[in-house]
């Protein structure tokens, strides 16, 4: 048999899945704000005429996604839900440990999207992202000297997801966002893992400190090579650490 460069299987979106699509972009838009309230079944299964499974369907499909809230009883009902990061973060932890993705793996994602993401900073907006970073990096300061390492691992994270919010690229700072639980997590599993003397702790501390401001200082600068070289040579410096006794650990095992 003949087989045709256009032929395949094609897969028809169930009604359902068609249903929460419109509901979830009316969200999106803002046509439905947090708080509103969905037409109850009757009126959903008059207006789509459809029937009550498919509506049940994809109020739990819409539910699974964190965009709305079932609420039971005379006054319940569906409810659109605020938008928040936690929905792309949880979405993502499913998804990597469903793959069973490893730490190594995580870094090695982090490696490759990060160094562009400092370049693009430098190249598109040099004096935003680098208030923005050196504002997170006096956080981090503080919490070297009073906040302990589980804090300042918490916060190293954020400095990592500023990074990619505030390079101009919308996609990489949800990326960054889909992963700052994980990243999180990872340090604070590399901490507990590796117990060192204070003394080298505080050295390493520092040594990364600085190179994050020597990053803010390439990027105010507006020089966007020397931003991506300098955090490309971060990366693997920071991952010999990092990633020390931790790598092949999964995902799974870290995220509740």
């Amino acid at each position: 048999m003949f087989d045709s460069p256009i032929s395949g299987s094609i897969r028809i979106p169930k009604t359902a899945e068609v249903l929460a699509g419109r509901v979830r972009k009316a969200i999106i838009r803002g046509e439905l704000k947090a708080g509103d309230k969905l037409p109850s079944e009757a009126q959903l299964i008059t207006d789509f005429e459809v029937s009550r499974p498919t509506i049940r369907e994809a109020i739990r499909i819409l539910e699974s996604e964190g965009m709305i809230s079932v609420s039971r009883g005379a006054r319940g009902g569906a409810k659109v839900n605020v938008l928040t990061n936690d929905m792309v973060t949880r979405a993502a932890g499913v998804a990597l440990q469903s793959r069973g993705a490893t730490m190594k793996d995580i870094y090695i994602a982090r490696s490759v999207i990060e160094p562009p993401a400092a370049r693009l900073a430098a190249e598109n907006r040099p004096a935003e992202a680098a208030a923005a970073l050196r504002k997170q990096l006096e956080t981090e300061r503080n919490l070297g000297s009073i906040g302990g390492q589980h804090a300042l691992a918490a916060a190293i994270a954020e400095f990592h997801r500023i990074l990619l919010d505030e390079c101009g690229i919308i996609a990489l700072g949800v990326v960054g966002k889909a992963l700052q639980d994980v990243v999180e997590l990872h340090m604070q599993l590399s901490i507990r893992a590796n117990v060192r003397t204070l003394d080298t702790t505080d050295r390493r501390t520092r040594f990364g400190l600085r190179s994050q401001e020597k990053l803010i200082e390439l990027i105010e600068a507006g020089d966007g090579p020397g931003a991506e070289a300098h955090w490309v040579a971060h990366m693997e410096a920071a991952g010999k650490v990092w990633l020390e006794g931790v790598d092949s650990t999964s995902v799974i095992d870290v995220l509740d």
